[in-house]
């Protein structure tokens, strides 16, 4: 009987072992959207106290509080997964030592399990196994502990690339679209300083800039909550500031700008969709934009004042704006609620938009809206 404990209790050390290694690996080295449920439940465990003890600010009207907590959430995240993967391997290969070499009936063999393990998983060295199995189990453990120390030495790193890259064009943005950045300020100061004609260099930029954050944000999904470093200038606020701006470009502006706008567009509504099926976001078709009627007159009004060619019929520009922001504004809110983006005119997020990312099916969702 005690023969039989001790291997099933190696085995089951084992097989946690795996599934940490497997955990890893969708994290941080195969190169896909594809999720890892370990990592995702120790980031939401950071997440969710997090997101309650802001809400409780926001309450209270302490914003600043509010925004550095919220501010926590990516980077304290990262370190609760790799935490959750050093201590997880730490008790499997103890299961696993204990199995092979430890007494099961004794305090002082587990004890000494847990030491060597340790021990092993730093490379310290200052247990050493007194059995020749428990040596070759000290010895897979610290290839385990050197290789979960390269993977982190190499995640941080493209993770604060990827934040890098991806805050530079939200800060450039700031310059043409003012901060907040409105689609409005966008139009009309390219009018102002003469580049109307050259804004195939912001739907360019931009359409790179959509493609490569459905790519990385999939991949590292940790990034998403990663804040901008002003709070008015939120990554989703300034994708959505690009995306109306090319959609008014496009409904609103006589004569109608290149197609390279159009291409913006799809990539924006791309991206945000693929973010959204990686999260969970189940996709709904609304017949009419959130965005109130109201907000679309004024901005036609400040772009005519500023000597931008607006169309006549507002009506049926109107109904071409509505029909372009329709291909994007659901998943654009539900995200921007996710990260809690300040809501602005253009971005008028409510508690409804609310979405709670499944913790251990997280395209679940996704595939049942499919019909999948």
């Amino acid at each position: 009987m005690t023969t039989v404990l001790r291997v099933l209790v190696a085995m089951a050390g084992a097989a946690g072992v795996l599934v940490v290694l497997s955990s890893a690996i969708r994290s941080v080295v195969l190169p896909k959207a594809v999720p890892a449920r370990l990592a995702r439940v120790a980031f939401l465990a950071v997440r969710l106290p997090l997101g309650a003890l802001a809400a409780g600010h926001t309450r209270r009207g302490r914003w600043r509080s509010r925004e550095n907590l919220l501010s926590l959430q990516g980077p304290f995240g990262i370190l609760a997964q790799l935490a959750t993967w050093t201590l997880l391997v730490w008790v499997g290969f103890t299961a696993v030592m204990w199995g092979v070499q430890g007494s099961p009936s004794t305090f002082a063999g587990l004890r000494d399990a847990a030491s060597e393990s340790g021990s092993s998983l730093t490379t310290l060295g200052i247990v050493r196994p007194t059995r020749v199995a428990g040596e070759f189990v000290a010895f897979a453990e610290a290839g385990i502990g050197l290789v979960l120390l390269a993977l982190v030495v190499t995640y941080l790193p493209t993770i604060y690339h990827a934040f890098a890259r991806r805050e530079r064009d939200v800060a450039k943005l700031a310059v043409r679209a003012g901060s907040p950045p409105t689609p409005t300020a966008l139009l009309r100061r390219s009018w102002e300083l003469g580049r109307f004609d050259r804004l195939e260099e912001v739907w360019n930029a931009w359409e790179d800039w959509f493609i490569d954050v459905g790519e990385s944000h999939t991949s590292f999904p940790q990034l998403i909550f990663f804040r901008s470093h002003r709070p008015e200038a939120s990554w989703v606020t300034a994708g959505a500031t690009v995306l109306d701006a090319a959609a008014l470009a496009r409904s609103a502006v006589e004569p109608e700008i290149d197609s390279r706008s159009e291409l913006t567009l799809e990539a924006g509504a791309s991206a945000f969709a693929l973010l959204g099926e990686f999260l969970g976001i189940t996709a709904v078709d609304e017949e009419d934009v959130r965005l109130p009627r109201r907000v679309f007159d004024e901005a036609l009004d400040e772009l005519a004042r500023a000597g931008v060619p607006v169309v006549d019929d507002r009506d049926q520009a109107w109904r071409a704006y509505a029909r372009e922001r329709r291909r994007y504004e659901r998943m654009l809110l539900t995200i921007a609620a996710l990260v809690d983006a300040a809501p602005t005119e253009w971005l008028p997020t409510n508690e409804s938009d609310r979405h709670r990312p499944p913790v251990f099916r997280p395209h679940r969702a996704s595939r049942e809206a499919r019909g999948e």
